[in-house]
């Protein structure tokens, strides 16, 4: 696949040629922080010469962002790759290197009868590394894509950069370039969600290839060996697409605000079981209601639960405008308001209309 520079090939120039336009505002944004530093009170020597060398401190930020910027990223894909070994793509590959190391084998490789092949356990086994092949086939289309909206967002930061590093010199504005700046590191750093993300797939791929069930033989060790491998590969599809999806921008929110990864994981995870068993009731329930009204209201309640509960975990809020967006289209119908009737044109026979019913 082309990466971002390929498919928009002049997108950085015009990033570029907006930074240098910015730069004077940035400029005068750290004369300002020094005039503002020098006037405001009696100050030491030594207060001076720090004022100064933060000042020198925030214009090589501004000068060498971009060069920063590419080592630091080049730095953080190397060891996601080299040294973590995390590819959500390469579930399908894991799989098959944990199940060959499990029975024994070096090597996937190697001659077999079609006896062999024929086998159940090897039929089940093929059908388990389908679906994963599969679920990496999705999730290498996912890290694609989140290639390309990090990259929007570094390249459009760095257009931006001007601005708020000048920010940093003013202290009443100095918490939004400290902001900006640590939600630029936390972009640059989303490979690193994966890589915290990667720690549950291999232990979910080492639990479906463990063979301690098939060491007990007969029928029940293999039922017990095919009941593993179905759970572990429900709870990997499901880890596997959520935490692919949401592991770069929870790392992002912990950079930027010390977040818990591992709750916030886990949080994404349990939020994306419970909306999947729901979309699954509310679908039984359209089809037996007869795509009713009241089943969409019951389907388009139960997301209304599940994205508001999504949201929360992610924002920190309990505000859901998504949620409310899809129970209101899952409800169908809306009541109309009250209005105040003409001959009560105070409102005392609609207070005592509301105090009768709450008595009753």
């Amino acid at each position: 696949m082309n990466n971002f520079d390929t498919l928009f090939p002049n997108f950085l120039n015009q990033c570029t040629e907006m930074n240098h336009v910015l730069t004077p505002i940035a400029f005068v944004l750290l004369a300002i922080g020094i005039v503002s530093s020098t006037i405001t009170g009696r100050r030491s020597p030594s207060a001076y010469l720090r004022t100064i060398g933060r000042t020198f401190a925030f214009a090589a930020v501004l000068a060498y962002l971009p060069t920063w910027s590419n080592e630091i990223a080049t730095t953080v894909d190397s060891t996601v790759r080299d040294t973590l070994h995390a590819d959500p793509a390469g579930v399908y590959q894991q799989y098959q290197k944990a199940l060959a190391v499990n029975k024994g084998s070096g090597s996937t490789s190697g001659s077999k009868s079609w006896w062999d092949v024929l086998d159940g356990q090897a039929l089940f086994e093929a059908g388990i590394s389908i679906v994963l092949w599969v679920l990496g086939f999705i999730a290498s289309v996912i890290v694609f894509y989140a290639y390309l909206v990090q990259k929007f967002i570094l390249y459009v930061g760095y257009a931006l950069a001007p601005i708020f590093i000048g920010f940093l010199a003013v202290r009443t504005l100095h918490s939004i370039g400290v902001g900006f700046l640590l939600g630029y590191a936390g972009v640059l750093c989303w490979p690193l969600g994966w890589g915290a993300a990667s720690l549950l797939t291999s232990g979910l791929i080492s639990f479906m290839t463990d063979q301690s069930f098939l060491n007990l033989g007969g029928v029940g060790g293999s039922a017990g060996y095919g009941l593993q491998n179905l759970l572990g590969l429900a709870a990997l599809a499901l880890w596997l697409i959520s935490s692919t999806i949401a592991a770069p921008i929870i790392m992002q929110k912990a950079i930027a605000t010390g977040a818990q990864v591992g709750q916030a994981l886990t949080t994404t995870a349990v939020v994306a079981g419970s909306a999947g068993a729901a979309a699954g009731v509310a679908a039984v329930t359209t089809i037996a209601a007869g795509g009713g009204v009241a089943a969409a209201g019951i389907a388009g309640g139960g997301a209304a639960v599940m994205l508001g509960a999504a949201e929360a975990s992610m924002t920190g809020s309990t505000y859901s405008p998504l949620g409310n967006l899809v129970s209101s289209l899952g409800g169908g119908t809306s009541r109309r308001a009250r209005r105040p009737k003409k001959n009560d044109p105070t409102g005392d026979e609609a207070v005592r209309e509301l105090l009768q019913q709450s008595r009753n």
